[in-house]
């Protein structure tokens, strides 16, 4: 199995101190955020790790060394991570997990997601539901649609920005993801948004539960400085 870390985006909700580098690289606890990332994968004894890097690349690439693989995605300030994805297709030849690089997460709920049966398995809350992230519809222990549109009064769990691929389903999902890119209206999409033409298309989007394992997403200043202000117990990611 592999990792695919994507790291492109230009994180304009967290300006300004986004301003001179990537959100990864944002300081918690003794780590950046992408170098707690790394460790936890090596953890769940992931040694191939693809950061696909986009605004300020330079930052994370001189950070990381050669302690990871590097792809540059240039189209990163006029696309979302649906077309970042896309890009390192041929990265998809075997099996994978996901991460967007603003999520901490613990390492045992990192390695549920990579050692489920399923072909793919995201990784949901389903008890603490906010605008703040993907929500998510379940029907039938299935995730049957994913997104931003979904109101959060309506939606049975948010995505919290890890997935795990088999080989197996990836091959349709690069369809996926191609045949939405011909239309210039999703060029600013998530690639999950390919998991719901998936699964209307009668294919099985699984999940595992966020149950009592730690998960935070910072994707706004607010979001950084509650981490930073309520601080983080390191041990609950180990």
């Amino acid at each position: 199995m592999k990792a695919i870390i994507l790291a492109a985006g230009k994180s304009t909700r967290l300006y300004p101190i986004t301003l001179e580098s990537p959100k990864c690289m944002l300081q918690v606890g003794d780590k950046k955020i992408i170098d707690h990332q790394i460790n936890w994968l090596r953890q769940c004894n992931i040694s191939d790790i693809l950061v696909v890097t986009g605004y300020r690349n330079h930052v994370i690439e001189s950070h990381l060394n050669e302690d990871v693989r590097f792809i540059y995605y240039p189209n990163y300030e006029n696309t979302n991570n649906l077309a970042t994805l896309y890009s390192v297709r041929d990265e998809l030849n075997d099996d994978v997990v996901i991460l967007f690089s603003d999520v901490l997460l613990s390492v045992k709920l990192l390695y549920r997601c990579i050692n489920s049966s399923d072909n793919i398995c995201l990784i949901v809350d389903t008890k603490n539901i906010t605008d703040k992230t993907m929500r998510v519809i379940i029907d039938e222990d299935f995730i049957t649609d994913i997104g931003g549109h979904i109101p959060v009064e309506q939606a049975d769990a948010n995505f919290i920005g890890v997935a795990k691929f088999a080989v197996d389903a990836l091959d349709d999902l690069v369809v996926k993801m191609g045949e939405l890119l011909r239309d210039d209206t999703y060029l600013h999409d998530y690639y999950t948004i390919a998991l719901r033409d998936w699964s209307a298309c009668g294919g099985k989007v699984s999940y595992i539960e966020v149950d009592q394992d730690y998960w935070v997403e910072i994707d706004t200043v607010e979001d950084y400085r509650m981490v930073e202000l309520d601080g983080i117990d390191l041990s609950s990611l180990l």
